[in-house]
């Protein structure tokens, strides 16, 4: 049956609140108006089909005074409700569609009025059961109680800015079409009245809007401009992407080249070789590994990682997975229970370590795989783009020393953020000599060096010379002094506080892998997914970091992203690949089947792995806070970006 829904128009609810506030011994005089306007909504031509509508019942508004919200008193809130109704067509009486919810905050600039950032604006939410949504990825659910002991539970959106999923294709469904099915989410905004002085936030706002909508909802599309993060996403042009080099991966970007794939949960693993036969995918072994992807060596000969292929089974007696040689293929994990029922097929054995390979899981033909993160970030990829800001002055034209590049807005559980990067290497003037990590002045091959620096002032650092786990190093991050003392104490030092106020505290993901024999998509998904060495944690927060991997990866032109980044040392990738600089360079991801190697680059551009005590080049990498604002520039090296400090 052919169904009349309007699917070209996204169907949105807005709701916009301005809160000012006045000053006084707690609050003077607040003012909020959360305001509805539907647009788009489903047409129906006749009864035969299905009606499937989204409406808001009424505006918040709530004027909070001196009279009504006083010392010692209440907050105070409204609420209003989406809705989402369905009647089903009269042809069989049944129809089932699927929408998304989001809450957009587009502007806010309100701040913590207390040392302890007591959350001032709550933001609850009830689903179409009556439950309260109590995760939503980038807001903390807290509990708060007003200066009357009344307590208010709900999401703290005090200072928050950006794209935030309530719902992912929730379902509604009809059987009938005239007693339509009606699916209702409550939004209640709450201005919480704390027993301490409130002035700070007089005159501040905060704009947002909740969209219900069939389609999922795209950051550029619905951010309001203002922003350095809305900015450079807002110059995405879907329709020809490589004009300015930006590309927004949302799972859409495939690889244009057809052929026969390993596949996994429908994602693909590994492909063939060209000399591979018809009945490999028959035959073919999804390879499945705590610390990365590995060929089946079994299955496919002239794998780019060879090596020896055993049977692996569980040990009940010592509790681990082994290979028929009694090779440990993995045994540290908190659910055994996972090991074990994943502790089946062979291991491609690579030295030291092995992996898993797992049996039955799915095979076949792919076509088109995807290629991208999948994340709904904006990356910069191709030779030169228009990606430079300037960072740490306010000077024109900005200095060599004060240039970044954009990495890309990146998706962080619903807040956009900036990632930037040095855009040329740094000197021990910026990170300091002090700490055992300091190797001098870099002094290896400088004939591939792109920049512009004096290579005699770019300084060299060890990533962990801890010579207590090895005489080699170690790759646990947490315990590199590099990291502590020459990234977030003396660089941060360097930056100064007015520029580091719009830095934002991160969590860098250090899940290893094995070889750098890996796409850029595989070491995205095991930077995120994969066990780190042993006890290392995975998980690290800090301010200052280094790119991962997949930066590299990604940074390169799209036709790239088909090769391990063992091989981006090709002329045709190196010369379309804006992160190469050409000389040894650090990165942030650890080899996680020993404990002293970590991931650099190589000066003729591919990755590669080394000791950890070794010294090479470094360039800082760090978040924007969400809410930074763009001033001006084009992003060319001559006319950088510049913010609003």
């Amino acid at each position: 049956m052919e169904q009349k829904l309007d699917t070209k128009k996204r169907i949105i609810i807005i709701i916009i609140a301005v809160l000012i506030l006045g000053v006084g011994t707690t609050l003077a005089y607040i003012i909020a108006h959360l305001q509805d306007s539907a647009i788009g909504n489903a047409s129906v031509t006749s009864d035969t089909t299905d009606n499937l509508r989204f409406n808001v019942d009424k505006d918040i508004t709530f004027n909070p005074t001196q009279f009504n919200v006083v010392e010692g008193g209440g907050g105070l809130s409204d609420s209003a409700i989406g809705s989402a109704t369905l009647l089903a067509n009269s042809t069989d009486n049944n129809a089932t569609y699927n929408y998304y919810v989001y809450f957009l905050i587009n502007s806010n600039n309100y701040i913590y009025t207390t040392d302890d950032n007591k959350p001032e604006i709550v933001l609850t939410i009830t689903d179409p059961l009556d439950q309260v949504v109590t995760q939503v990825a980038g807001l903390e659910y807290v509990e708060v109680t007003n200066a009357d002991g009344s307590e208010v539970k709900g999401f703290d959106i005090t200072t928050k800015s950006g794209l935030y999923n309530v719902a992912s294709l929730y379902e509604i469904t009809s059987t009938s079409s005239t007693d339509a099915t009606v699916q209702e989410w409550t939004f209640t905004v709450t201005f919480i009245n704390l027993d301490t002085n409130q002035a700070e936030n007089g005159g501040k706002t905060l704009e947002g809007e909740v969209i219900l909508s069939r389609e999922s909802t795209d950051y550029h599309k619905v951010c309001e401009e203002g922003t350095l993060a809305c900015n450079i996403a807002k110059q995405y042009d879907e329709e020809n992407p490589e004009s300015n080099g930006l590309y927004y991966h949302n799972g859409s970007i495939v690889n244009e080249e057809q052929g026969e794939m390993c596949i996994y949960n429908g994602n693909p693993v590994l492909a063939f070789p060209d000399h591979a036969s018809s009945t490999s995918a028959e035959n073919c072994q999804t390879v499945y590994s705590f610390a990365g992807m590995l060929y089946d060596a079994s299955v496919i000969s002239g794998g780019l990682e060879q090596g020896g292929v055993e049977e692996v089974s569980w040990n009940s007696e010592s509790g681990v997975c082994q290979t028929t040689s009694g090779l440990t293929v993995y045994s540290d994990m908190d659910n055994t229970a996972v090991i074990q029922e994943q502790c089946s097929g062979y291991a491609a054995i690579m030295g030291d370590a092995a992996s898993v390979i797992m049996t039955n899981v799915g095979s076949g033909t792919m076509e088109n795989p995807i290629l991208d993160a999948n994340d709904d970030s904006y990356r910069y990829a191709g030779a030169n783009p228009n990606n430079y800001v300037c960072f740490g002055t306010n000077e024109s034209p900005c200095p060599e020393e004060n240039l970044y590049r954009i990495i890309g807005v990146l998706n962080d559980n619903g807040e956009y953020q900036v990632k930037l990067i040095k855009a040329d290497y740094t000197t021990s003037a910026m990170l300091g000599t002090d700490g055992r990590d300091y190797y001098g002045v870099y002094n290896d091959s400088t004939s591939n060096y792109k920049g512009s620096m004096d290579t005699g002032s770019i300084a060299g650092y060890s990533w962990n010379y801890d010579t207590s786990v090895s005489t080699y190093g170690s790759n646990n991050w947490a315990t590199s002094e590099f990291n502590t003392i020459n990234l977030n104490t003396n660089y941060w030092n360097y930056l100064g506080s007015t520029w580091q106020n719009l830095i934002a505290t991160t969590t860098w993901h250090l899940g290893g892998m094995i070889s750098s024999s890996y796409t850029a998509k595989a070491f995205y998904d095991g930077e995120r997914n994969n066990a780190g060495y042993s006890s290392n944690p995975t998980p690290y927060t800090d301010e200052i970091g280094l790119m991962y991997p997949s930066d590299y990866g990604y940074a390169a032109y799209p036709d790239a992203w088909t090769t391990n980044l063992s091989g981006y040392n090709s002329s045709s990738i190196t010369s379309n690949n804006w992160l190469y600089m050409g000389l040894y360079e650090w990165t942030i991801t650890p080899v996680s089947s020993n404990s002293n190697y970590v991931f650099r680059l190589l000066t003729n551009g591919r990755l590669h792995s080394t000791y950890a005590l070794n010294g090479f080049s470094v360039r800082p990498v760090f978040y924007l806070n969400s809410n930074v604002e763009y001033s001006g520039g084009t992003g060319t090296e001559s006319d950088p970006f510049t913010l609003v400090v």
